[in-house]
C-alpha cells in the first residue's frame, strides 16, 4: 500500500478552545483601546508600516490603524499577565504538536495592534524569533484573511506557473474571536484589508527557543 508523505512541512497551529478565551479577549480588547488613548504617538500600519511611520495626530491612526510595537513592549507589563501567560501556554502546545516538548523559550516582544476598516499589515517576517503568535480578541467573519506564503514559492514559481504547479503557494486563514495563530517567525505573511466598520483587535508577540548542548567534557 502506498502513501503521501508530506514531506518537510512548516507547522502552523491554530487554536480557538483555549479555557476563559472569550473574557481574554474582552479584556485585552479594553486594555488595547486603553492604548491608543495612552500613546497617540504609536506605530502605523497598513501603507505606513514598511517605513515605520509614527502618529502626527488621531487622523493618522484612523487612516492607517495602530500598533504598540514601538511604544510598549507589553511583554514586560504586568498588567498583560493575563493574555502573556496564555501565549506562552500555547507557545508550550506548538512545541508539543512539533515533538518538541519541553524546550525553553523566553516571551520576547507582545504587542497590541487594532484595524479599522481598510487596514492591514504588508508581508513581512518577525526577524530575530524563533516563533510567532497571533491573537485575535475581535474579528469579523469573512474579511482580512492571514496568509502565509510558501516559503519555497521563488523556486516554485520560477519552474512551475500555476497552471501545473501541484504545490500551493500561499495559504490563508479567517481570523475569529478568541483564535490564537501560532506559526514559525520565518514564514512571509500578511493580512488582507479589513473591510468591517467593527474593529480588529489583535495581540501578537515573539518567542526565543533556548538551547545549549553539553560537550563530553560537562557530560563528565
Amino acid at each position: 500500500m502506498g502513501q503521501i508523505i508530506q514531506m518537510f512541512s512548516h507547522p502552523v497551529i491554530t487554536l480557538d478552545d483555549y479555557p476563559g478565551i472569550d473574557a481574554i479577549a474582552d479584556t485585552f480588547h479594553a486594555k488595547a483601546m486603553g492604548l491608543m488613548q495612552e500613546y497617540p504617538d504609536a506605530g502605523l500600519i497598513s501603507d505606513a508600516w514598511h517605513s515605520g511611520k509614527r502618529a502626527q495626530s488621531a487622523d493618522d491612526i484612523r487612516q492607517h490603524g495602530f500598533t504598540s510595537y514601538y511604544s510598549v513592549n507589553l511583554a514586560k507589563q504586568a498588567d498583560f499577565d493575563f493574555i502573556n501567560s496564555a501565549a506562552r501556554e500555547v507557545f508550550a502546545q506548538y512545541l508539543r504538536v512539533v515533538d518538541k516538548a519541553g524546550i525553553d523559550m523566553r516571551l520576547d516582544s507582545a504587542w497590541a495592534s487594532v484595524y479599522g476598516r481598510g487596514h492591514y499589515v504588508p508581508q513581512h517576517t518577525h526577524p530575530m524569533s524563533h516563533l510567532s503568535l497571533v491573537f485575535y480578541a475581535a474579528a469579523t467573519d469573512g474579511t482580512g484573511k492571514l496568509v502565509f506564503e510558501n516559503p519555497a514559492r521563488a523556486h516554485f514559481q520560477h519552474f512551475y506557473p500555476p497552471e501545473i504547479c501541484w504545490m500551493p503557494y500561499r495559504f490563508s486563514i479567517q481570523p475569529k474571536k478568541g483564535m490564537f495563530v501560532v506559526f514559525p517567525s520565518y514564514m512571509t505573511h500578511n493580512t488582507e484589508p479589513h473591510e468591517s466598520d467593527d474593529l480588529r483587535i489583535i495581540y501578537s508577540a515573539n518567542v526565543q527557543l533556548g538551547f545549549s548542548k553539553l560537550t563530553d567534557a560537562e557530560k563528565a
